[in-house]
């Protein structure tokens, strides 16, 4: 039997993920949704092959030139370290393969193969080292990259609770170091594989004192779909904020962070050519 023609292959990996993914609402990391290809799917020579330009396995490249192309259609998002089926994706993960390819060939304008497959790639492997580096910090560690966070952004922090009970509140914040201005933002931490459930936003809730603060919640495993629908109920205003936000704002307030706490978390860009089209 011939080898399928590499695009085809390519929409046939981006079905079977949309279909991974429909199992799992809130996300899977792209190792882990890797290792399922890998593991559930026949991978032969041709797709082994290592392609000159990206130094990438075929199906790698083929995956990530077409996740680009499910991205744009709407059909996949790629957000807080993982990737996510979307409801438009879930209803069109049925589809033949070549109306599958129809529906994003018609959503898409990408750049070069080989362009859009390097910056893919290197965006991925950057997160994911970001990703492994917070790994390995405790949840006290993480709390203080918060709070570290919230001065960089000109707010007074007071309290950074210490390892152990905490009685929901990890930090509280104020626009003044007196505290004499409201509103005070009580902030829960969580840092963990596992997104924060609605449960876990409903418990800071019930600890604000509505009259005089704010909620904000940052989650490095991310929120349940009900976790923010939890979050957008109620008198009292919840901020919630996944690892892409939070790294967003470490990034955006970086040279305000004091340098001994920046240094827990350094960050460096990357820039690549902007492939424009002329025509």
């Amino acid at each position: 039997m011939s080898q399928p023609k590499t695009v085809d292959r390519g929409v046939s990996f981006i079905k079977f993920v949309l279909g991974l993914l429909r199992a799992h609402p809130d996300g899977m990391r792209p190792r882990d949704i890797y290792a399922e290809i890998e593991s559930k799917l026949p991978l032969d020579d041709f797709d082994k092959e290592t392609m000159k330009g990206s130094g990438l396995p075929r199906w790698r490249a083929a995956l990530h030139f077409h996740s680009v192309a499910a991205t744009k259609a709407v059909l996949l998002v790629k957000s807080d370290g993982r990737w996510r089926v979307t409801d438009e994706g879930q209803k069109f993960v049925t589809l033949p393969d070549y109306e599958l390819k129809r529906l994003m060939r018609s959503r898409d304008e990408t750049a070069p193969l080989d362009t859009s497959v390097l910056f893919e790639d290197a965006k991925e492997k950057a997160r994911e080292e970001i990703d492994t580096y917070l790994d390995t910090l405790s949840g006290y560690e993480f709390q203080n990259l918060v709070a570290a966070l919230l001065e960089g952004m000109g707010y007074a922090t007071s309290t950074v609770s210490k390892p152990g009970s905490d009685g929901g509140t990890d930090i509280l914040a104020y626009i003044d170091p007196l505290g004499a201005q409201t509103p005070h933002i009580r902030v829960q931490v969580k840092h963990r594989d596992q997104t924060a459930s609605r449960e876990d936003v409903a418990a800071l809730r019930g600890i604000i004192r509505g009259d005089r603060e704010i909620g904000l919640f940052v989650s490095s495993g991310g929120f349940s779909r009900e976790a923010r629908r939890e979050a957008g109920h109620g008198a009292v205003h919840i901020e919630l904020v996944d690892l892409d936000r939070f790294l967003e704002l470490w990034l955006q307030h970086y040279s305000k962070i004091p340098e001994v706490k920046r240094s827990k978390l350094r960050l460096e860009p990357i820039h690549f050519l902007a492939v424009v089209s002329l025509t």
